[in-house]
């Protein structure tokens, strides 16, 4: 195709989008897109900047859930969309099979290495497939150099790390929208009580090949374990010879006022495997993958792992473009200094609010949780969205948090406005009565 019947032809599809209707869009999507998310408006988003969403109707939403920290740098970072028009006019390849080498790659790796302090990256796409490849990296490791023929992984109550059959057993066994039907699940996957250091010491056996467990649960109610525990996790891996593996995929990227949660505990909660995803492309592309040291990697020989998309001159750029932009604008300082201020703001509401059980978070990743004498969740969740912001809920009765680590403190405090409008107006969600009514 020549370049003007090319810009002819971008030029229709850019058109359709914009002429495309709210009702038209919603009826395509629901008649052409499998369901297995359920929408929580009916105004399709057409123009994102910043922490804003703007939609078809004309409104402007704030994001507080920041595409679950896909959008940490918030949507359309300048940084990387001046990268990527100059990539793409340069001419680089965007995707080559990976047995061709690339500079890009080579810049991302280096890059990624330098901030973290690992040795070596591994490359992939969405966020399931980082705890995907530290699970095979584990068990090569355990059948390698421990002889283990059956490993087990250990993992916790309530944790989240994605929805590929691996790992899909791992939500709560009474989580039967997400499980049933989905099984047999893969054998060498143990459960424990989150939060429990002796019942991962007694879940530990000759056959346990790793410790997986997400520093700060996010999808389960941004639920935070005591203080020093992940160091002790790793103190006890090390005691039984046994890998720590943290998925840092939502924490990481300074959400919680650190470069990575583990972090906040100094080297001695370093894990032997990162998995890390979400901002790393700073929400343009499925950027993911997991980090080690050159010992454990070399476990991975050609052929035994691999990805097509995983580690493309693209990707790679916007990971470079995202992550110098992490760097430069400070981002864990950043939300570190305005987490502090809106937890405060949060406690303060929650003291004037009979709705709220209690307020938790660490930088900018926050949870409200709820009384149960009352409306779920879900409900001051439809009730933000009316105000203008998103706030979603998980597990029913606990509100996520999760704005970009960009926004100001003049948009935080927009949106902690409308909280405390919800959580202190006279209504059904903040009455008591209501459930016994």
């Amino acid at each position: 195709m020549n370049r003007e019947t090319a810009k002819a032809e971008a030029g229709k599809i850019l058109e359709q989008a914009a002429k495309l209707g709210a009702d038209q869009a919603l009826n395509f999507l629901n008649a052409t897109v499998a369901h297995n998310y359920k929408l929580l408006s009916d105004d399709p988003v057409v123009k994102a900047e910043g922490p804003w969403l703007h939609t078809a109707r004309g409104r402007t939403i704030f994001d507080g859930v920041s595409a679950y920290s896909a959008a940490n740098l918030g949507h359309g970072h300048p940084l990387i969309k001046e990268a990527l028009k100059g990539f793409l006019d340069a001419g680089y390849p965007t995707v080559l099979g990976r047995f061709m080498p690339d500079p890009w790659l080579a810049l991302l790796g280096r890059k990624i290495t330098q901030m973290t302090g690992f040795d070596q990256f591994l490359p992939a796409n969405g966020g399931v497939e980082a705890p995907e490849a530290a699970i095979k990296l584990a068990r090569r490791w355990a059948a390698r150099e421990k002889g283990v023929l059956a490993p087990e992984i250990i993992f916790e109550d309530h944790c989240f790390h994605g929805r590929t059959l691996t790992v899909t057993q791992m939500f709560d066994e009474d989580d039967t929208t997400a499980r049933a039907g989905f099984g047999p699940f893969a054998p060498g996957f143990v459960r424990v009580a989150f939060n429990d250091l002796k019942a991962i010491e007694r879940a530990i056996t000759p056959n346990t090949a790793a410790v997986f467990l997400e520093p700060i649960q996010g999808e389960g109610g941004i639920n935070i374990p005591a203080a020093g525990y992940l160091s002790k996790v790793r103190a006890l891996c090390r005691e039984h010879n046994v890998l720590a593996i943290w998925d840092e995929i939502q924490t990481g990227w300074g959400r919680t006022g650190k470069l990575f949660c583990w972090e906040h505990e100094g080297e001695k909660a370093r894990p032997d495997i990162m998995c890390m995803g979400k901002s790393a492309s700073g929400g343009f592309a499925p950027v993911s993958g997991i980090l080690a040291n050159g010992a454990l990697m070399s476990l991975f020989e050609p052929g035994s792992h691999g990805s097509t998309f995983g580690g493309s001159p693209l990707s790679s750029l916007l990971g470079v473009a995202a992550l110098t932009a992490i760097e430069l604008e400070k981002l864990p300082q950043q939300a570190a200094e305005k987490g502090a201020y809106v937890l405060q703001r949060l406690r303060e509401i929650s003291a004037k609010s009979p709705r709220i059980k209690e307020v938790r978070g660490q930088g900018l990743m926050l949870g409200i949780e709820l009384t149960q004498d009352g409306p779920d969740g879900h409900e001051f969740t439809r009730r933000l969205l009316e105000l203008g912001a998103i706030i979603k809920d998980t597990h029913h009765w606990v509100l996520r948090f999760t704005p970009p680590l960009v926004s100001t403190r003049e948009e935080l405090d927009f949106v902690l406005g409308l909280i405390e409008q919800v959580f202190t107006e006279k209504s059904r969600l903040n009455s008591g009565a209501f459930a016994k009514a």
